[in-house]
């Protein structure tokens, strides 16, 4: 894969852009959770997403370049990983605390909180492994699609093909800038399937299960 592609491709799919395009699907695709709110308030939700889960971390960046906690916006330095991908997960954790005393449904926090989880599950997993978390990202993505078909008995087929796609070429483009090893893109989109998936199941189970 040309290099330019590639870097277009890290680009577009990165992980601060999961959440945006998770709730944009949940929002504007044909589902029970889409038809809570009009456009104007859609909107207004997806501008909040993108303010917590990506111009809030890239701005943590450039603090921490400024202050020479990290020698590289890129974090080519597993070590230097740690500390804003956790604080990253919590913005991820704080918006979703700011949005639940507000009429949304669940779905919408649970999403944020298994992001949280991915993030720092790639923190704890780059300790020791350098994994993908483009990866975990894509495949975070894949796990709340399918979770939501199994909560709604939705046709969601479509969304989940479109997304693996996205994920094959997003660890293609991974691997041709030589940035990971197969092994872990590989991991790295299981561990976000899984995670993200099991905890939105788990977490959907347990709010019926308080409800009735």
């Amino acid at each position: 894969m040309n290099r330019n592609i590639s870097l277009a491709f890290s680009f577009l799919f990165h992980p601060l852009f999961v959440v945006v395009y998770g709730f944009s699907i949940i929002l504007f695709s044909d589902n029970y959770f889409s038809y809570f709110f009009n456009l104007r308030i859609k909107l207004m939700l997806l501008a909040i997403t993108f303010s917590f889960t990506c111009l809030l971390p890239v701005f943590n960046l450039f603090v921490l370049k400024r202050f020479k906690l990290i020698t590289s916006y890129y974090l080519e330095d597993g070590r230097e990983r740690t500390f804003p991908y956790v604080i990253t997960a919590m913005f991820y954790m704080g918006m979703a605390y700011l949005i639940k005393d507000f009429q949304i449904p669940s779905i919408y926090i649970s999403f944020l909180l298994a992001a949280a989880i991915g993030i720092i599950l790639t923190a704890i997993i780059n300790l020791k492994w350098k994994i993908s978390a483009h990866l975990i990202g894509m495949g975070g993505l894949a796990g709340s699609v399918l979770a939501l078909s199994f909560i709604l008995h939705a046709n969601l087929l479509a969304w989940f093909c479109l997304i693996v796609l996205a994920s094959g070429l997003t660890a293609f483009a991974r691997l041709a800038l030589n940035a990971h090893t197969p092994k872990q893109v590989y991991a790295g989109f299981l561990v976000g399937l899984l995670s993200t998936f099991i905890f939105i199941i788990v977490a959907y189970i347990i709010n019926i299960h308080n409800v009735y």
